[in-house]
């Protein structure tokens, strides 16, 4: 019985991965967020609604009625930036995603648009079930999927609109169908890895992993026009994505080669490679040590078991490309900006599908040194224990809090859509990206205002703009301390609303703060 369930196993190893997909999707579902937050969410989801109205950009008119330096600034929210003409806002995150949520926004509505990256973390799950199987074996594609399915940060992410679940889905696809064997697979893998290049145009260099794949055929017959073939499905299925991608960096940056954060040299530097280095691999031990301590356990057991099992697969490939995975992918980011947080390993994801399907690969390796009839009991226990603490850990950083935590940017700006007249203007900072989502009126960012804020307040009253203040707690002191001689920034009189938990968020209406200075006057006097 104990022998044959090694066997079992891989037979039924696509069913066990579908439901570990499954799962994926669903905790994405369950624990989703559901909120237009912060910055990278408001940015995709309000970008999606862009593309579904037909636009790129957006327009903001109060830009042009002040006489302020940096006015399109001032009023342009998280997520966006000023575009070629003053007033002209235009997104700041690439639009690959919001262009997959732009149709399911049009077919099923608003809340369907966070389904988008749970479904795309149980294609990118599956995908690389696929990937381990055409590497190595079913059972390696199994480990990997779900090492990937437990993996924290990918569970961190999945709960979340933003790009990361859905480039590495991307990628893992293209990575698939150039490994099938079907005619079309380098076409279908041309045009899975320009949706990946669309979504984070900076890992472009990604596509020579794919270019890499499509390429490696079999010896035989006219290889050389097999591989030259092979290559122009390729380059067929990429070419127009990249170049839908340069033209809406022309059209939104003024360059083919711009981007929404700005020039190479602003994001780049040498001297981050070191830091990033270190940070980046004290977080693959903190979220992916269950992971890597079984890639070297597998690794020990065999070096001391050095029968080889008859019929293994080789590694060679798997590690090949594993290592150009890395390589791009840390090329790409060790030179960019320095981040403290656990959470910015998710721009090592891309690069995780190959390496868990390596890991898998010698997994499989070094259990099938084992007797027969104790090899799937010992890889479903070691699996069971890295899967527990992967959850518990994805628990600690808060992965299925995010929902709560998340939700102060929706009530606060359901609440605002509701409450505010017509003439309102928000001032705020941290919700700019969801008031100006949820409420569709204007936003200054006081955090980019180039002008005192009283005279600020002064002018767009003057244009018959009715200014409020969205403030959480802890941007409150730091208004105060940008506007030292401001009455408004004091903000010392009750608040009209409050929302959150653990952060709080205020909504004060400067009416009532010059109300409350002329009673305590009265009362002075």
């Amino acid at each position: 019985m104990l022998s044959a369930s090694w066997a079992l196993l891989d037979a039924h190893a696509l069913a066990f991965a579908i439901v570990i997909a499954a799962a994926a999707a669903g905790a994405g579902i369950a624990c989703g967020t559901y909120a237009a937050s912060s910055s990278d969410a408001s940015g995709y989801v309000s970008e999606s609604r862009l593309i579904a109205s037909a636009r790129l950009a957006t327009d903001e008119p109060l830009a042009r009625a002040v006489a302020w330096p940096n006015a399109t600034w001032a009023f342009s929210p998280l997520g966006y930036r000023p575009g070629s003409e003053p007033g002209e806002l235009v997104p700041t995150y690439p639009a690959g995603l919001p262009l997959v949520m732009a149709p399911v926004r049009l077919i099923a509505g608003e809340l369907a648009v966070y389904l988008v990256v749970p479904l795309l973390g149980a294609i990118a799950v599956l995908a690389t079930y696929g990937v381990g199987t055409r590497l190595h074996s079913r059972i390696a594609g199994l480990i990997a999927a779900f090492l990937l399915a437990t993996s924290p940060i990918v569970l961190f992410q999945i709960v979340q609109p933003m790009s990361d679940v859905p480039v590495t889905a991307w990628w893992t696809l293209a990575l698939l169908f150039a490994l099938a064997p079907f005619p079309g697979g380098p076409l279908a893998a041309g045009a899975a890895s320009g949706l990946a290049i669309l979504t984070r145009p900076n890992l472009m260099p990604f596509a020579l992993v794919i270019a890499l794949v499509v390429a490696n055929i079999p010896r035989g017959r006219d290889e050389r026009r097999r591989r030259f073939d092979r290559l122009v499905g390729f380059a067929a299925g990429i070419t127009p994505a990249v170049g839908a991608q340069f033209l809406m960096q022309w059209r939104l940056y003024g360059s083919p080669i711009a981007s929404g954060y700005g020039s190479a040299g602003d994001l780049y530097a040498l001297n981050t490679i070191v830091p990033n280095a270190v940070g980046y691999a004290r977080r693959m031990i903190h979220g992916e040590g269950p992971a890597l301590a079984l890639a070297v356990a597998a690794l020990i057991v065999s070096a001391i078991i050095r029968t080889r099992p008859a019929g293994v697969p080789p590694l060679k490939r798997t590690i090949v490309l594993a290592a150009i995975a890395v390589g791009i992918v840390a090329a790409s980011y060790l030179p960019y900006a320095v981040f403290a947080e656990w959470s910015y390993l998710r721009f090592l994801l891309p690069a995780f599908p190959l390496l868990f399907v390596l890991a898998g690969a010698l997994i499989v390796n070094a259990v099938l040194r084992f007797p027969p009839q104790l090899r799937a009991t010992t890889l479903l226990c070691v699996l069971a224990i890295a899967g527990s603490f992967n959850i518990v850990r994805a628990q600690q950083e808060q992965a299925f809090a995010m929902q709560r935590y998340e939700s102060r940017y929706r009530f606060a700006g359901r609440y605002l859509a509701s409450a505010l007249p017509p003439n309102a203007l928000v001032i705020t900072g941290q919700e700019s990206g969801s008031a100006r989502y949820y409420t569709n009126l204007p936003i200054l960012r006081w955090d980019q205002l180039d002008v005192d804020l009283d005279t600020a307040i002064a002018a767009l009253r003057a244009l018959r703009r009715h200014p409020v203040f969205v403030v959480e707690d802890w941007e409150a002191p730091q208004l105060a301390k940008k506007n030292p001689r401001s009455v408004n920034a004091r903000l010392d009189w009750q608040p009209r609303a409050e929302f959150g938990e653990e952060t709080r968020v205020f909504l004060y209406d400067p009416a009532d703060g010059e109300a409350h200075r002329t009673w305590r006057a009265d009362r002075v006097h």
